[in-house]
């Protein structure tokens, strides 16, 4: 009978079901969710959870993940739903997690694979177990292929405990018209994918990720067209130079207005030039930008406008819907449009992301097929003024 434990705290300790595997009081594994406890976001009648659980391995030999299974309770813990990806069938769901091969001493981020729920589930008590298998030699690996997905030489559970976040600011979009979300956060949206303990993330001196409920706006045509003609002039795309406005009130906390833009370097926007800036100059490669302090332990973040179009300098006050710049192609930006962020501190690399729930705007279908694809949300001031988040999905196919 395997016996199994479960420790409240996000760091939790691995028990071994195999004793002779054990390695004295250290932990084979542990695990940690990143944020510490991840928000749950409420939107189109679903919950959606995403966070990364980050694991490492503290043994002397190589491991595999070959099962993840949540298990969701209610307040009176008991059990009302249970998920599972493991390596059972021709192309195992397990596969969904990337790299499933931990090396002794390495840490691996986990992005979590059971993103969505219905709204009636409680998401306030989730034990999440992980099954591994020892794998540091051919024979082993050769052994594992054939096992079935509950036959584990470790099996760690650790518990994690999300909450709600109900939004202290009156928030509108921060453009005005008929306005597309060619990135969003949903489950495979680059802005999720920060995995904090990669060498590269850490050495930018990156700790949380601030991305996580993005958004990167844009316009395009009635046939979901980005740009006219030659992609190289950046008057032709539909989006560049329009107005960006403040999408609450608050305080300009900081501002950039001079960082040469991008350019595309041929006539299929597929090859872009940077600037060569100072040592410095843009040392988080968002372009100009303007951070705005809200005054309530939230910020608004946006980025990559057009050199000198940004009409406000730190310390003024803004309005809600004041011109604070114009879209640009500068920073960390593969072509027009504006990244908006509403983060829970003000410094880009240590804060997380909040939920942004704007008001004033109206849903429609993707432009081009009618299907939910891509958000198109039409700015108004004549819809009620109570905040309400939308599905983020890119647009497929070409840019033009």
């Amino acid at each position: 009978m395997t016996s199994r434990a479960v420790w409240l705290p996000p760091l939790l300790l691995l028990l071994c079901e195999r004793a002779a595997f054990c390695e004295g009081p250290e932990p084979i594994v542990t695990i940690r969710s990143a944020p510490e406890r991840p928000i749950v976001e409420v939107r189109d009648g679903n919950q959606f959870l995403n966070f990364d659980m980050v694991v490492r391995n503290a043994s002397r030999f190589a491991l595999r993940i070959s099962q993840i299974e949540l298990s969701v309770y209610d307040s009176a813990h008991q059990l009302v739903l249970r998920k599972s990806i493991n390596t059972d069938a021709f192309a195992p769901s397990i596969a969904v997690i990337g790299k499933q091969i931990l090396a002794p001493g390495e840490t691996l981020d986990v992005f979590n694979p059971f993103p969505e729920f219905e709204s009636p589930v409680p998401l306030t008590n989730l034990q999440y177990s992980f099954c591994l298998l020892r794998e540091s030699t051919e024979q082993q690996r050769e052994r594992n292929r054939h096992r079935l997905p509950d036959d584990c030489d470790f099996r760690q559970q650790f518990a994690v405990s999300p909450r709600t976040c109900e939004s202290k600011t009156a928030l509108i979009l921060p453009l005005h018209g008929k306005i597309f979300v060619w990135e969003g956060h949903d489950f495979y949206a680059h802005h999720q994918r920060v995995p904090l303990s990669d060498a590269k993330v850490q050495s930018l001196g990156i700790t949380a990720n601030s991305n996580n409920f993005s958004s990167d706006f844009i316009y395009v045509d009635g046939q979901a067209r980005e740009y006219h003609d030659d992609p190289r002039i950046l008057e032709n795309w539909y989006g560049y130079v329009k107005p960006i406005y403040a999408p609450g009130a608050g305080v300009v906390l900081a501002t950039a207005n001079d960082i040469p833009e991008n350019w595309f370097e041929d006539a299929k926007a597929t090859k872009i030039g940077h600037p060569k800036l100072p040592p410095g100059k843009d040392p988080k490669d968002i372009g100009n930008f303007v951070l705005l302090d809200h005054q309530n332990g939230e910020y608004s973040l946006l980025v990559h406008m057009k050199a000198g179009s940004v009409t406000v300098r730190p310390g003024d006050r803004v309005r809600q819907g004041q011109v604070v710049g114009r879209i640009g192609f500068a920073g960390d930006s593969i072509f027009p449009h504006l990244h908006y962020s509403l983060m829970d501190g003000p410094e880009v690399f240590k804060a997380w992301g909040l939920p942004a729930y704007f008001s004033q705007f109206r849903d429609i279908l993707d432009v081009h097929t009618g299907a939910p694809f891509g958000r198109v949300l039409l700015h108004t001031q004549n819809l009620p003024q109570k905040g309400r988040p939308f599905i983020m999905r890119r647009l497929g196919g070409d840019r033009h």
